[in-house]
């Protein structure tokens, strides 16, 4: 099991698309030995966003990118409640597990939804996918 790590706030996001935005997605997705330096010349760009609101980390969580959510967590990028949410939307699994390990936030609201969208499993995810992500949760104090 990964070393949980203490995320930084989320709400420090920037709010709008950036230019940095789409230059960190385009390493991380084409380039990844460039993210590195791009994050220690400019640190704020982990907390740009694009217009829906989501940081890069968030994108790839939707994307189900683990290396990218690895890569760009090891940086200091800090975890949108809303990235953990929208992974068990999307039954992205890997992601959720990968999401909590690295210091997801959880709280009631997160769990709660998380709870209401394995329910719904819009996606169709096996129901052993279902009882993982569920007991992960547990693992964190969230019954879901």
């Amino acid at each position: 099991m990964r070393k949980r790590i203490r995320p930084p706030s989320y709400t420090a996001l920037k709010k709008g698309r950036s230019h940095e935005f789409g230059l960190l997605l385009d390493a991380v997705l084409n380039e990844s030995h460039k993210v590195k330096d791009i994050v220690t010349a400019n640190p704020e760009v982990l907390y740009e966003t694009c217009w829906a609101g989501e940081n890069v980390l968030h994108w790839l969580a939707i994307e189900n990118h683990t290396e990218g959510i690895e890569l760009l967590r090891s940086l200091g990028s800090p975890i949108p409640e809303f990235a953990l949410i929208h992974a068990v939307e999307h039954g992205h699994t890997e992601t959720v597990i990968l999401l909590l390990e690295l210091g997801a936030e959880l709280n009631e609201y997160v769990s709660n939804t998380c709870g209401k969208a394995l329910k719904t499993n819009a996606f169709g995810m096996p129901e052993k996918n279902v009882r993982l992500i569920k007991s992960y949760f547990k693992q964190y104090g969230y019954e879901i």
